[in-house]
């Protein structure tokens, strides 16, 4: 359908006003018809001298060699395997000799070369019957008195054990320190002498043991055991059967540790009921 009007003049004049651009527009306000002024843009500050670039130079290429040889240089050294020691067993405390020992005689003859009877002869060694149902452990020998039992002492604990029904022929002495001479025995010796005494009732495998005196009890069992609450009562070294009580030279001579050990610590015990 033709157009009934031709706008091909307004669209001219209009075209014309873009291209003009925003400082020369006219607005057609309703009171007044006035060209609308925009300040003129800055103009623009000129452009600083670019200074002149050095020529590029040239990149020299190292013959393949070369780089060959630098790419080496760059790369860490091979280290040759080295084998490594075997690692060592851990390493074992040597025995002693006593440790070793098959028979009783044996035994004896290992201990005299130990430290602690350095210099010592002719130690005591355990006297009484194989395999004695009852065996007295003293801290050391007599020293004036070869046969313990017919000691003072030793009269007075056959007496003793006899009411108990254990036998005179049935009892054998031992001792804890076989020097003749007693002496004061360091905590690292106590622990050697333990572990002789140890292998010793291996062989004389008695019932029962029974030892005496306070400071044997202590070397036994450790110091932070109380004699006195524990004296008489059921006690246990290298699976013997135990008891502890007073010393046997003090008690032949006081008639109150007599009845204490009568009377007190020999009930508390059910190795002689």
């Amino acid at each position: 359908m033709p157009e009934e009007f031709d706008f091909s003049e307004l669209r001219n004049y209009l075209q014309g006003q873009i291209d003009m651009g925003l400082s020369d527009v006219y607005l057609d306000e309703p009171w007044t018809l006035q060209k609308l002024q925009r300040a003129a843009a800055p103009a623009p500050k000129p452009a600083m001298p670019t200074p002149p670039q050095p020529a590029a130079q040239p990149v020299r290429t190292a013959p393949a060699t070369q780089a060959a040889q630098a790419a080496r240089a760059q790369e860490p050294p091979i280290i040759p395997a080295v084998a490594m020691p075997a690692a060592r067993p851990a390493a074992r405390k040597a025995s002693a000799a006593f440790e070793s020992a098959e028979s009783l005689d044996a035994f004896y003859a290992a201990i005299q070369g130990e430290a602690i009877y350095s210099g010592i002869n002719n130690l005591a060694h355990y006297e009484g019957p194989e395999n004695p149902k009852l065996l007295l452990l003293m801290p050391n020998p007599l020293s004036d008195q070869s046969n313990y039992l017919s000691s003072e002492a030793g009269q007075m604990l056959i007496r003793l054990f006899a009411n108990l029904k254990i036998t005179e022929d049935s009892i054998g002495v031992a001792y804890f320190y076989k020097g003749h001479t007693a002496r004061n025995i360091p905590p690292l010796f106590e622990a050697a002498l333990r572990k002789m005494l140890t292998k010793e009732l291996s062989f004389v495998k008695p019932d029962i043991m029974v030892s005496f005196g306070e400071g044997l009890f202590h070397q036994l069992f450790g110091k932070g055991k109380n004699f006195n609450d524990l004296a008489g009562t059921d006690l246990e070294f290298s699976g013997i059967k135990t008891c502890a009580l007073v010393d046997a030279v003090a008690m032949s001579q006081d008639k109150q540790l007599k009845w204490l050990t009568w009377k007190v610590h020999l009930p508390k015990s059910s190795y002689f009921s």
